[in-house]
């Protein structure tokens, strides 16, 4: 019989959004699934609009009074879910169809594994899939077919972001064992912080060659980006590594440098700012770079100044980006 199967949909206000996440994980025609809905809305939009699916118990529905946040929404759904294994959905994102039972036999294939994931397609807001913007953000994450397989080291896959932010399927008993930090342990780098903290217990992860989830690149969720690469930057620079992941670790920070000295001196915090952009991981080319050299200047800026000054400089970093061929990416926490 095949493993039992919870998909966990954590949701805030999407009604609509949220009624095609639970769709995508019906549809999947799965023998023994059960899908949760957790719900942190102040309203009561998405309990009518759900209303049919909860009354012919194919949705298992919780109203949190008052709302949970995310971390405290996630880990009850991780407690509420009785099967053998489970998926983690935003709500604005949704499952190919057959994806439950592809990933499913990933762990009847090695049970060693405590998670499996597939590629992700790229669609905007209204759900039309873009496949060139879709391979770039697999390319880019590093679920190409040369990475297929077995991840015996999944502290690399969580680190560079391989292992994704939902639509993986995960043993249930180590996933509440792990379970989300709030925010005033991580921020808003929950998602990342999870990955991690699964790939410090776990032996191994599974990456399927296939799709099996698409990912929903929302106003909301680009601004989400923006506004945390610092506390990314900080849980990257925090994590325990192994020795040989330090290069690894390297380059992720380079990444996410710039975009948290901007964080930082948006939010004020010159003193944060300075230490990104002295650290190893902004780099010496970096610096010497035209942007580098811009954000010095902003540091040598009085402070109401550089804060007025982050925004306009932000925005001709945008508008110089768009004039390039590769889509516009988002990561969303």
């Amino acid at each position: 019989m095949p493993s039992s199967v919870s998909v966990c949909i954590p949701t805030y206000r999407r009604p609509d959004l949220v009624c095609e996440a639970v769709r995508s994980a019906l549809e999947q025609g799965y023998p023994n699934l059960e899908v949760w809905v957790s719900d942190d809305s102040p309203d009561d939009l998405t309990e009518k609009a759900l209303a049919d699916w909860i009354a012919n118990q194919k949705v298992r529905y919780v109203r949190n009074k008052p709302a949970l946040r995310q971390a405290r929404n996630v880990n009850q759904l991780f407690h509420l879910a009785t099967g053998d294994l489970l998926i983690l959905l935003h709500d604005d994102d949704l499952l190919v169809p057959g994806a439950i039972a592809k990933l499913a036999a990933c762990f009847e294939a090695d049970p060693s594994i405590s998670a499996a994931f597939g590629k992700q397609y790229w669609m905007d807001h209204q759900g039309r899939v873009d496949l060139s913007a879709s391979l770039a953000l697999n390319a880019k994450y590093r679920r190409v077919a040369a990475r297929a397989g077995r991840q015996s080291c999944p502290m690399e896959s969580a680190l560079v972001a391989q292992f994704p932010n939902d639509g993986f399927m995960v043993k249930t008993a180590i996933a509440r064992q792990v379970g989300y930090r709030d925010r005033a342990e991580v921020g808003s780098a929950c998602d990342l912080d999870f990955g991690l903290r699964l790939a410090a217990a776990s032996e191994a992860f599974y990456f399927l060659d296939e799709y099996t989830a698409s990912y929903r690149a929302t106003d909301e969720s680009i601004t989400a980006t923006q506004n945390y690469t610092h506390l990314t930057f900080d849980l990257l620079r925090r994590v325990s590594l192994p020795r040989e992941l330090e290069p690894v670790r390297l380059v992720q920070l380079q990444k996410y440098a710039t975009p948290a000295v901007n964080c930082w001196l948006s939010l004020g915090d010159r003193l944060s700012a300075l230490q990104v952009y002295c650290s190893a991981g902004y780099g010496w080319r970096n610096r010497l770079s035209l942007k580098g050299l811009a954000q010095g200047a902003l540091l040598l800026c009085p402070p109401a100044l550089s804060r007025r000054l982050v925004a306009p400089l932000r925005g001709l970093r945008d508008l110089l980006s768009s004039s390039l061929p590769s889509p516009s990416l988002a990561r969303k926490c």
